[in-house]
C-alpha cells in the first residue's frame, strides 16, 4: 500500500469515527469509545512511522528491490532498480519483464522468478541488466516467494546487487596471482637457482684452466722442455683464474641493487680479450674465427666484468653448438657496430645446427637449454645482465644453418641508462 492510499484510508476512517462521537454525544458508551479511538490513534502513529521507516530504507539502498505478483506483474521497485536497471515506476508497475526489458533478460529474471515460487525457498542467481548506456552489469539476485497466510504463493520479492566491479577485481586478481606464480617459478633469486647458476659459470674457466694444466704438463715432459709454450700456457691459466674471478663478481654484482663498479667500456676489447681466453677451446674444437669490429665505437658504462661474462657465455655457446657440425666449416664470427646515435650492437654468429625458430622467444627463460647436458642458465643471466644496463638480447636463426645472438647496450652516461632502464 502506497503512502496516499494509507492516508487515504485513515482520513476516511477518522471522519466516520467523529460522526460516530456526534451520535454518542449523551451515550453512555462515549467513555469507551474515547479509549477505542486513542488506541487507534496510537496504532496509526506507529504504522505510520514503521511505513515511514521501511519508505526511506528501501528508496535509499543502493540494491535493486522489487516484489511482483504471481504472474509477473511489478507491484513495487525501489529507485535503486530504476537507476540500475534503466527503467521507472510508470514503466513498469502493473507490467511484465516482457513488458520493459528485452527478451533475453526478460527470460533469464522470469525463470528465477518461476524457480524461486516453486521450491518456495530463497533463490540465489546472477542475472544480467542494462545501464543507460547500454552497458551490461552483472547482478548477484537472492528471491523469495511471497507465501498467504493460507500457505498460497502470491507471489516472489527480491534484492538484486551489482557485483560486475566485483568480479572484474576478483579477475585482475586471480591474474596478478597467476602472474605472480610464473615470475616465482621463473625467478632465479632463490637459493637453488644460485648455486645451480654459480656452478654452470665457475666451471667454464676451471675447465679451461684444468686443460691448459694437461697441455702443460706435457710441454715440460718433452726433451728439451718447450718453456715458451709453458709459459704462454702458464698465461693463459693466470687469465683463466682471472676469468673465474670475474664471474664471482657478476653473480654477486647481479643481487645487489646498486652497482658502484660501473665505468666507460670497451666492446671491442672484451670481445677480443675472450677470444684470446677460449683461443685452447677454438683449436681443441676446429672453428676457425671472423671479427668484423666497428672502429671508433663509443664506450659504454657498465660493468666491464659482466658484459665480459655475456660475451664469454655467447661464445662458449657458439663452440658447443658446432661441436657436432661435419657438414661444413666450423666458423665463428664477431661483430660490433653502432645501431643509431645511441647504441652499440654485439653480435656472435656461429655455423652450427641452429636453433628451432619456434623456441627463439624461449632460449633466455631460466632452465630452457638446447643442450642434451645443458641447465638453462647461462643466457638467462647473460639477458638479466643485458637488461640491467639497460640493453636488449636477440636471438635469431632459420633452425638449419647457424645462429646469431646479439645484444644492444644503449650509449650515454650512467645517469642516462639507469633512466632508461627505468622507463622500461
Amino acid at each position: 500500500m502506497s503512502r496516499p492510499e494509507f492516508e487515504a484510508h485513515y482520513a476516511e476512517l477518522k471522519r466516520e469515527l467523529e460522526a460516530l462521537d456526534a451520535e454518542l454525544a449523551h451515550s453512555k458508551a462515549r467513555k469507551h469509545f474515547a479509549d477505542v479511538r486513542q488506541r487507534i490513534e496510537t496504532l496509526y502513529e506507529t504504522l505510520r512511522e514503521n511505513h515511514l521507516l521501511l519508505h526511506t530504507v528501501l528508496e535509499n539502498s543502493a540494491a535493486s528491490i522489487y516484489a511482483k505478483r504471481k504472474d509477473g506483474r511489478y507491484t513495487y521497485l525501489n529507485r535503486g532498480m530504476e537507476l540500475l536497471c534503466n527503467v521507472t515506476r510508470e514503466q513498469c508497475l502493473g507490467r511484465t519483464d516482457f513488458d520493459v526489458f528485452p527478451i533475453e533478460i526478460a527470460e533469464q529474471y522470469r525463470g528465477n522468478d518461476v524457480s524461486a515460487m516453486m521450491t518456495g525457498k530463497l533463490l540465489e542467481s546472477e542475472e544480467l541488466t542494462k545501464t543507460p548506456t547500454g552497458e551490461r552489469r552483472l547482478l548477484l539476485s537472492r528471491k523469495v516467494p511471497l507465501i498467504s497466510e493460507s500457505g498460497e504463493v502470491e507471489g516472489i520479492c527480491g534484492i538484486s546487487t551489482d557485483i560486475t566491479e566485483l568480479r572484474r577485481t576478483e579477475l585482475a586478481l586471480r591474474e596478478a596471482v597467476e602472474t605472480l606464480q610464473r615470475e616465482r617459478d621463473n625467478k632465479l633469486l632463490n637459493v637453488e637457482a644460485a648455486t645451480a647458476s654459480i656452478a654452470h659459470e665457475v666451471r667454464q674457466p676451471l675447465a679451461a684452466i684444468a686443460a691448459s694444466g694437461d697441455a702443460g704438463k706435457r710441454f715440460l715432459a718433452m726433451k728439451p722442455p718447450d718453456l715458451d709454450e709453458v709459459r704462454a700456457i702458464l698465461d693463459q691459466i693466470a687469465a683463466n683464474c682471472r676469468h673465474a674471478s670475474e664471474v664471482f663478481d657478476s653473480i654477486s654484482a647481479l643481487f645487489k641493487k646498486v652497482d658502484h663498479s660501473r665505468r666507460p667500456v670497451d666492446v671491442n676489447e672484451i670481445a677480443l680479450g675472450v677470444l684470446q681466453s677460449v683461443h685452447g677451446q677454438l683449436r681443441d674444437h676446429g672453428v676457425a674465427t671472423e671479427t668484423e669490429l666497428a672502429p671508433d665505437l663509443p664506450l659504454v658504462d657498465g660493468n666491464q666484468g659482466q658484459l665480459r661474462q655475456v660475451v664469454f657465455n655467447l661464445i662458449h655457446n657458439a663452440i658447443e653448438a658446432m661441436a657436432t657440425t661435419t657438414d661444413r666449416a666450423r666458423l665463428l664470427r664477431i661483430t660490433t657496430q653502432p645501431q643509431g646515435h645511441n647504441a652499440i650492437a654485439v653480435a656472435v654468429e656461429d655455423s652450427g645446427p641452429g636453433i628451432d625458430p619456434g623456441r627463439l622467444n624461449s632460449i633466455f627463460d631460466a632452465f630452457v637449454t638446447t643442450k642434451a647436458d645443458g641447465m638453462g642458465l647461462g643466457l638467462a643471466i647473460c639477458r638479466m645482465i643485458v637488461q640491467r644496463h639497460g640493453g636488449r638480447l636477440l636471438a635469431s636463426s632459420d633452425g638449419r644453418a647457424g645462429a646469431r645472438v646479439q645484444f644492444v647496450l644503449p650509449v650515454g652516461s650512467l645517469d642516462t641508462i639507469s633512466a632508461h632502464n627505468s622507463s622500461h
